[in-house]
């Protein structure tokens, strides 16, 4: 009888791990999965600084959404690996893009700085600074 119960116990337990760990996708990209809110953007042809308000970049595992205040949504995928990342956001536009610091459809960053709540992205067209919102 003392063994019926200790089996039973024990599939219980192993039941339980199982349903309690398999439901929430958890991040693939570390610190970098988050909310980002930028604070500027340095253009590099001219060294000119913009301090947009309100523009987001919202990344999670293999996706990434740009939004803003005024309900401006581009979505996209996105790819990390070795410190860069690269944003393919085929339904928007360049024009659509720009106001997030972006020259193309799929542009490539170099992460030059991540932390928990700091993040600095350089593209061939920009620097970003952002902080995890």
């Amino acid at each position: 009888m003392k063994n019926i119960k200790k089996i039973w116990l024990i599939i219980l337990v192993c039941i339980t791990a199982s349903v309690s760990t398999s439901c929430r996708k958890m991040s693939e990209n570390g610190d970098l999965d988050g909310q980002w809110q930028i604070l500027s953007i340095e253009y590099l042809a001219d060294g000119t600084v913009t301090t947009p308000k309100g523009y987001y970049y919202c990344l999670f595992r293999s996706v990434v959404n740009l939004t803003s205040r005024t309900n401006a949504l581009q979505a996209g995928n996105l790819i990390y690996k070795d410190r860069k990342l690269t944003l393919s956001m085929p339904y928007s536009t360049v024009e659509q893009l720009a106001p997030w610091g972006m020259n193309a459809t799929e542009t490539t960053f170099d992460v030059t700085r991540l932390s928990k709540d700091k993040m600095t992205l350089q593209s061939d067209y920009a620097l970003i600074e952002f902080r995890k919102f």
